[in-house]
């Protein structure tokens, strides 16, 4: 499932997606899902999505997005929203700050009276944001001592907005990094028996000693490189 490049789920009678429910599908370049009956869309439920190129949300029951819903989508391009009754209080603004900060993205999403979300008065809504700092991926914002505000960032994210996956620090040689959904932590899937470290051994030897570290075999002892 990770090389899937284009999911169509439009037509049933889908009426919630749970946070993290798409984290594994990188490769992930088109998602329908419009015409179905979701009302929610929860923090975190497009995370680690970095090739999402359209995603249609149109003809849903959408009143509510919670903040970091869209993670850092930086391939986005397509956002459909239309005919969905978005509730524009204050719980539009993480919505509203993000498409203000992507717009290059084209979206048709409105509120329940009608107006495009995109044409709400920043000064109105500026108001009702508590942070001083802007975090992506679920991490909040914090206040040091020296009055200084940061992003805590959780699971797998970090950086400096929490914009960075732990995948490309995470070297997982000729295997594939992944985020394990318990603990939000990256791990390697490797081919044959190798787990862990996935280093290129002659698939004829299960054991070989890997000049990059620990070549460590499913069904065998694990030797040191």
């Amino acid at each position: 499932m990770t090389n899937l490049y284009y999911l169509q789920l439009q037509n049933n009678d889908i009426s919630t997606i749970e946070s993290f429910s798409f984290m594994n599908l990188s490769s992930l370049r088109y998602l329908h899902l419009h015409n179905n009956k979701i009302q929610l869309l929860e923090s975190n439920v497009f995370i680690n999505m970095t090739n999402l190129y359209y995603i249609n949300l149109s003809g849903n029951n959408i009143s509510h997005i919670e903040e970091n819903a869209f993670g850092n989508l930086t391939s986005l391009s397509t956002l459909q929203l239309a005919s969905n009754p978005l509730n524009c209080d204050c719980s539009i603004y993480p919505f509203w700050s993000w498409l203000i900060e992507r717009a290059a993205i084209g979206t048709s999403a409105k509120c329940s009276d009608g107006k495009f979300v995109i044409s709400l008065r920043s000064a109105a809504l500026e108001q009702c944001n508590p942070d001083t700092c802007h975090c992506f991926n679920g991490g909040n914002c914090v206040t040091r001592a020296n009055g200084l505000a940061v992003c805590d960032c959780i699971g797998e994210w970090t950086g400096e907005l929490c914009q960075e996956s732990q995948c490309i620090s995470h070297d997982c040689g000729f295997g594939n990094c992944y985020i394990e959904p318990m603990n939000g932590t990256a791990q390697c899937v490797c081919d044959d028996t190798y787990i862990n470290y996935c280093p290129e051994c002659d698939a004829m030897i299960s054991i070989k000693q890997s000049s990059h570290g620990r070549c460590k075999d499913r069904l065998h002892a694990s030797v040191d490189g």
